[in-house]
Order: C-alpha cells, then sequence, then structure tokens
C-alpha cells in the first residue's frame, strides 16, 4: 500500500507542476487505468511508453498492490486525486 501511495502522490506532484503546463494524456490513462481499468487495459496502456521488462515487472507489481486495497480507500484515492486536479493550481 505505501508504493501506491507514494505512486499517487508523485502523480500529483506532476500534475500540479509549473513546469508542466500539459500533462500527456497517455500517462493520464495509465494512471486512471492503474485504479478502475482491468489488468489487460493496464497493460496496453503501458505498452504506449514502450517500457522494457524490468520497468513493465514494476508497474504490474505496483497495479497487483493497488488490487489489494480495499474499495473505498481507491475511491477515497480517487477522490483525492480529483479534488487536487481542480485546485486553481493544477487547473
Amino acid at each position: 500500500m505505501k508504493l501506491a501511495v507514494i505512486f499517487t502522490l508523485a502523480f500529483l506532484a506532476l500534475c500540479c507542476s509549473l513546469a508542466s503546463a500539459e500533462i500527456c494524456p497517455a500517462f493520464l490513462n495509465v494512471m486512471k487505468t492503474l485504479f478502475v481499468g482491468t489488468l489487460s487495459s493496464y497493460e496496453t496502456a503501458l505498452e504506449f511508453f514502450a517500457p522494457d521488462a524490468d520497468m513493465r515487472d514494476g508497474m504490474i507489481q505496483l497495479r497487483n498492490l493497488v488490487d489489494t486495497l480495499p474499495s473505498n480507500t481507491t475511491q477515497n484515492i480517487l477522490k483525492f486525486t480529483g479534488k487536487v486536479l481542480k485546485t486553481p493550481a493544477c487547473a
């Protein structure tokens, strides 16, 4: 669970970074499928970036960790992410 939280916080930092005026839509798709997509849709989203085997394995492990989170935790992470993305700093 700690890894999922760390990854989520890194994602939020990226989204709100002043240096990041636009977020890569393909990366947002990876993040979306990490939490709400199927494993197959997540793997497809990852392939857009052509990760090497170690990267792919690490991302699949992350997905497996996210899958162990209680559904209310996942929903709360998504709510928080949505709230942050709607703040003036990220709009």
